[in-house]
């Protein structure tokens, strides 16, 4: 009885060991980023108080008042775009569930609110 018992409890254990060490293991699940998500014409009051326009295209292209700023992106999350401009600062866009509620600009170290029309600012 008493070695019916010591064999159970060995199997027992090189069972869970094997198990163990050989699970499968499990792949890291990735979100699919759709750049459409950000694409859209958007609104924001800077500091001063003067009201901007930034379009980002379906590429991710940004411009701001219509100007390009030839800005590269640098990351792309699920909830954010970061790109670095021609003067080497970062600029981001930051979104919740919705749509991009957040502008980031490293040059003068302000987040501004996005808004999906003017009247809202």
């Amino acid at each position: 009885m008493f070695l019916l018992r010591k064999r159970s409890i060995a199997i027992f254990l090189i069972s869970f060991f094997i198990g163990l060490f050989h699970a499968p293991k499990r792949k890291k699940q990735i979100d699919h980023i759709d750049p459409l998500f950000f694409a859209g014409t958007w609104f924001f009051k800077d500091y001063r108080g003067h009201n901007h326009r930034i379009e980002i295209g379906p590429d991710l292209k940004l411009s701001i008042d219509g100007e390009d700023l030839s800005a590269k992106v640098s990351s792309v999350k699920k909830y954010e775009v970061s790109y670095v401009d021609r003067y080497g600062y970062t600029l981001e866009i930051r979104a919740n569930e919705a749509r991009p509620t957040k502008f980031y600009d490293e040059s003068d170290n302000n987040t501004y609110g996005l808004y999906p029309n003017m009247e809202m600012l």
